[in-house]
């Protein structure tokens, strides 16, 4: 048999009572070794799956529902994956590579978080928050990310999961993002800011609906919670009695003013 093109070869190889064309051929081995590949490929995907802990103990059949969903990525330095505040359609497991998690402040100071390496995962939090990234991501090295669609995830942990126990996912996930919270404030905001959105946060969930909410909680309290000292606390809250943000203040506590609160916030 002569010299032929690959794209356009008719010869025919002949084995006893089966004939076929050398393209055919090519076309074969090409097909089995790409079947090869994304059984291979998929494979990687479920170990790397199994390194979530709400998905390791899934079965082979309710992992690969999502694992058939997933699909690798690669990103260059410095590219970013996605950035605060964007939609959560997806959760991450670093296959390979480093991954830089950081928030950026209003005047664009760039807080790291962390650095998450191979086989450790991110953004599960907000699938049960505000569906909102609480954080940016960006590839610190080239590194390989598993991506995961978030509805297919969250299809599969509901049906695993009974009502209870949504809940209790729920319920941490919200302390994951107020504890983003308090490090964005504590990173990027003076003692005044930190005080004043602290009064806001506490009066907004002892009372969401009311104006003026009645706390009933120390200086020294305000204090800790905001990283500072009771004398500065004391202080803040004395301007804020004289301009009315502080109403009806005794030794059990004091009432405040969320709207006049809210309209010095806007202002810092």
């Amino acid at each position: 048999m002569g010299k032929c093109d690959v794209n356009d070869c008719k010869e025919t190889v002949n084995y006893g009572p089966c004939a076929i064309t050398v393209s055919r051929c090519i076309d074969i081995v090409l097909s089995i070794n790409y079947a090869m590949l994304v059984k291979r490929s998929n494979a990687d995907i479920l170990d790397d799956l199994r390194v979530l802990p709400c998905l390791s103990g899934l079965k082979k059949d309710e992992l690969s529902s999502i694992g058939g969903q997933a699909h690798i990525r690669s990103f260059v330095k410095n590219e970013i994956l996605f950035r605060e505040s964007e939609q959560a359609d997806f959760l991450f497991v670093v296959k390979k590579g480093q991954v830089k998690l950081f928030k950026t402040s209003s005047e664009g100071r760039e807080l790291s978080i962390k650095i998450m390496g191979r086989h450790e995962y991110f953004c599960c939090a907000p699938l049960y928050h505000d569906g909102k990234y609480p954080v940016s991501a960006s590839a610190k090295e080239n590194s390989s990310v598993v991506v995961i669609p978030s509805k297919e995830f969250k299809d599969v942990i509901g049906f695993s999961t009974n009502e209870i126990g949504l809940k209790i996912i729920k319920g941490l996930c919200n302390r994951i993002k107020y504890l983003s919270g308090l490090v964005e404030n504590l990173s990027f905001r003076d003692v005044e800011q930190r005080i004043l959105m602290a009064l806001l946060r506490l009066s907004e969930e002892k009372a969401p609906m009311d104006n003026i909410v009645s706390l009933s909680i120390s200086h020294n309290d305000i204090a800790s919670i905001t990283g500072t000292v009771r004398e500065v606390v004391s202080r803040i809250m004395s301007r804020l009695k004289k301009e009315g943000t502080i109403v009806d203040s005794n030794v059990r506590g004091f009432k405040i003013n969320k709207d006049r609160l809210k309209n010095i916030i806007s202002k810092k």
